[in-house]
């Protein structure tokens, strides 16, 4: 059985071989994938959404729905570690999770937490223009507070972030996303059709603003789903 299963897995790696030869090169204008959609996204980016950063449009306004798919799966990540590993037993907080009683390093951690959240605002918020949006700037949040947890310890760092916060709050990322898209429905568009939302803007900007509204969903989700799985972890469930 062994030897039968190297032969099948020997002939599978030839035909992936073959078949990545066969694969157009990487940044190749003439790709099939280039001669789909992408020039209507590179020029529509501005007219459509009045955003100059181009993935941004792509991925919170023309794939819409793939972004909220990939928040919900972040979320039922959180979920399923919350399901399976959370239990009403009382136990002792890892030694990961304790202080460490170093003052500089408590010194240090303090000074930049406060320096990445600033830049991770900055992320969310100006993903229209440069690098960035909700799943980076929601990770940099998380950060901070995983930082804190390891370095002033699990207890300490309650009264930053609090572990009772971070499945609402990946709910309530999810819930900020997909209610943006139901009220454009509400108000006679398909859904995550920004440009039906009632702000009183023209089309580009609604669908700039919408854009902006999901991300920070977004934000929120990632933050607060990453923060959960790791309190759930590091405690095995158990609330000391």
């Amino acid at each position: 059985m062994k030897a039968a299963a190297l032969l099948v897995l020997g002939a599978l790696g030839l035909v992936l071989l073959a078949a990545g030869a066969g694969l157009p090169l990487y940044g190749d204008p003439t790709a099939p994938a280039s001669l789909h959609v992408s020039d209507d996204y590179v020029r529509g980016s501005m007219v459509d959404a009045h955003t100059p950063n181009i993935v941004t449009t792509m991925i919170a306004d023309y794939r819409g729905f793939d972004t909220l798919g990939e928040t919900m799966v972040v979320f039922s990540a959180g979920l399923a570690c919350m399901l399976l590993l959370r239990t009403p037993e009382r136990g002792r907080i890892p030694t990961l999770g304790r202080p460490k009683g170093n003052v500089i390093t408590d010194i240090v951690t303090r000074a930049m937490i406060p320096v990445i959240q600033l830049f991770a605002l900055y992320v969310v918020f100006h993903g229209h223009y440069s690098p960035g949006g909700g799943f980076q700037g929601g990770a940099l949040i998380a950060t901070t507070i995983l930082l804190a947890r390891m370095v002033l310890g699990f207890e300490h760092s309650q009264a930053l972030f609090p572990t009772a916060l971070g499945t609402p709050l990946g709910l309530a990322g999810v819930a900020i996303y997909a209610g943006v898209g139901f009220v454009a429905l509400l108000f006679g568009g398909n859904a995550l059709d920004y440009s039906y939302l009632p702000l009183g803007l023209p089309k580009d900007m609604l669908r700039n603003w919408g854009i902006l509204f999901v991300e920070i969903g977004v934000a929120f989700g990632v933050m607060g789903t990453l923060v959960s799985i790791f309190d759930d972890l590091l405690t095995g469930g158990r609330r000391a």
